[in-house]
Order: C-alpha cells, then sequence, then structure tokens
C-alpha cells in the first residue's frame, strides 16, 4: 500500500467514473444511485490493493486501532464534480440548494439513510 492510501478516496477510476456518469439533469434519487456506484467502485479498489483503513489513538483505552472506512456521501461527490471541474460553481451552489431541501423533505443523511425522528428534534431544540 503507498502511502497515503488509507486517506484517499478519489482514485483515478473513481474520477473517470464521476466523469462518465454524470449529467447535470439527473434526478436526486438517480444521484443516489451514481454514489453507490462509486462507493462500491472505491470499496473495490481498497479490497484490490489490500488497503487498511488508517490507524487512530484511542483516548480511552489508549491503544491505537484501525478506524473505519469513511464512505462517498452525496455531497462528497457534488464537491468532487466542482474539484474535478465537471460542474460549474453556479451549478455547485444550486446542487447543494437542491440537496438541502430534498433532504428535509425526505429526512435524510448525506447517505440517503433517513435520520431518527429523536435526532431532529433535538436539532430543531439547539
Amino acid at each position: 500500500m503507498s502511502s497515503g492510501e488509507a486517506h484517499t478516496i478519489w482514485f483515478p477510476e473513481l474520477k473517470q467514473l464521476l466523469q462518465e456518469n454524470w449529467k447535470t439533469n439527473l434526478t436526486i434519487p438517480k444521484q443516489f444511485k451514481l454514489v453507490a456506484d462509486l462507493d462500491n467502485k472505491l470499496n473495490q479498489i481498497r479490497a484490490e490493493r489490500n488497503i487498511q483503513p488508517p490507524m487512530m489513538w484511542c483516548p480511552k483505552c489508549q491503544e491505537r486501532h484501525r478506524s473505519k472506512f469513511r464512505s462517498i456521501s452525496i455531497t462528497a461527490m457534488y464537491f468532487a464534480l466542482k474539484k474535478f471541474d465537471n460542474c460549474t460553481e453556479i451549478q455547485f451552489v444550486e446542487l447543494i440548494k437542491n440537496w438541502k431541501i430534498y433532504s428535509k423533505e425526505k429526512n435524510l443523511d448525506i447517505y440517503g439513510k433517513e435520520v431518527a425522528k429523536t435526532n431532529i428534534e433535538e436539532s430543531t431544540k439547539a
């Protein structure tokens, strides 16, 4: 494993997959399909290259352990689209705006999972 690969998400293969499959008129459910495809490809790359999660220090037990790999979120995909010049700044802002509206309507987190009611109630009290 090359140095830094444990923290890498946007491998060249993922950039290519994103470029080939991104269309500005994708609905948010179809965007989540693309996010799932990207995440599956990322997990495949990690397995093929035997990439291990990064080490972390646990303050409770005072030992080092492997952390968990992060998944690709819809917002991570939006930032990648902007970073790799697949969308303009205006399109990026529109994507984020539409996502915020959609996530509130559907009660979803950035991974497309339904947010628990207790989390919503706590965030509205704060």
